[in-house]
């Protein structure tokens, strides 16, 4: 065995040295490494975050390595030859917890900005696949609120490592936390709303949306407590966002713009009906043809519904373009089939009732007789 081994506390100074030298070193590779690893990372994937990571955490690692360095430099001076650092041999219990907070600082601080980094990059993929302003918004919410939350546990395990006890204050912020929450529930309630409205891309701005009640409008803004929409009579209208989470929703713009219009008609029980179908088709495409609101790779489909007391019910559909066109179309439509009708000879009944009794038959009480019509006749004197 060496010397030096059998006798390590007459080296104590040497071995301080080398373990100083040895971490300051490891710090330096680490540096160098990290940073190479981050540049291959991004020459290769230039979308990924992992290049942001990396030198997101090479800092703090490097810092960590150089506060440990002189720790354990003094640490095994201390122990080895106690008459170097006399002067510190008192503080040893002081310096080791401040040794402590140090890495719990350090571990905090790289903790916070790893999180603000991978909710930056999630925003920003959310916010390519979406074009409301809400993931903004939330975005924006979320990275001032995560920064208070991670240093909020750093500190309290950082009074836990200094001996403090922090179950009463644990207690105690339970206590506010739940009294906050229960003051917040209305916000915090349309926030999460909002937040599972973006999750799930329920609407975007400019969507046409039906709600159960008969409230519809344009999506003019998704906030994080509200949604905005605009009337048909051009009025906003402001829906909390756990209203509209919990009520049906009809898209209108989904899966696409186009809609699907149905014109409902009647004619009377004596038309021939095929006549009349190919007359309302006829109709049907002439004004798909001639207008701009009609979608013209569908073509009209004509039924017959029922028989109805005064006429043979029909409908015919076609499909608009939009929202807006759907009413434009529907009123050209019911034009054009109610003129190609009227040249055609067709008839539309108003609606009538036709009472039949039998030959002989009692009449109901109350019932007016028919008018007799007679006839006179002159009897002519000649014979």
């Amino acid at each position: 065995m060496p010397e030096f081994l059998r006798h390590p506390d007459q080296y104590g100074p040497l071995l301080a040295f080398c373990v100083f030298v040895a971490l300051q070193l490891g710090a330096l590779t680490t540096h160098l490494v990290l940073g190479r690893l981050a540049t291959l990372h991004e020459r290769r994937e230039p979308a990924s975050a992992s290049p942001r990571v990396l030198r997101i955490a090479r800092g703090p690692v490097v810092l960590m390595l150089v506060l440990l360095g002189f720790y354990l430099g003094y640490l095994t001076l201390n122990r080895l030859q106690p008459s170097y650092l006399q002067f510190l041999t008192d503080w040893e219990a002081a310096l080791t917890k401040a040794w402590l907070v140090s890495a719990i600082a350090i571990a905090t601080y790289a903790g916070a900005r790893l999180l603000d980094s991978l909710v930056t990059e999630y925003g920003q993929q959310l916010a390519e696949r979406t074009e409301t302003q809400l993931d903004d918004n939330l975005l924006r919410t979320t990275k001032r609120i995560l920064p208070f939350v991670v240093y909020a546990i750093g500190a309290l395990v950082a009074l836990d490592s200094l001996g403090v006890s922090i179950a009463p204050l644990l207690a105690g912020l339970g206590i506010a936390g739940l009294a906050v929450a229960l003051a917040i529930q209305p916000s915090l309630h349309n926030f999460l709303s909002g937040t599972y409205i973006v999750a799930e891309n329920i609407l975007e701005e400019g969507d046409y949306i039906e709600l159960e009640g008969g409230l519809s409008g344009y999506v003019a803004d998704v906030g994080w407590r509200s949604t905005k929409l605009r009337s048909m009579m051009n009025n906003t209208v402001v829906i909390p966002n756990s209203k509209l989470v919990d009520s049906v929703i009809t898209n209108l713009y989904t899966p696409t713009p186009a809609m699907n219009i149905i014109v409902y008609g009647g004619v009377s029980l004596d038309s021939d009906l095929a006549a009349v179908e190919r007359v309302a088709v006829a109709a049907s495409a002439d004004v798909i043809e001639g207008s701009e609101h009609a979608v013209k790779s569908v073509e009209p489909f004509f039924g017959f519904e029922e028989f109805g007391e005064s006429n043979v019910t029909f409908w015919v559909f076609i499909q608009a373009t939009d929202r807006i066109g759907s009413f434009i179309l529907t009123s050209e439509l019911v034009k054009g089939i109610h003129t190609r009708f009227r040249d055609e000879g067709i008839v539309i009944n108003y609606p009538v009732r036709k009472l039949v009794y039998p030959t002989g038959s009692a009449r109901p009480p109350g019932f007016p007789v028919p008018p007799t019509h007679t006839t006179d006749h002159t009897e002519d004197p000649t014979p």
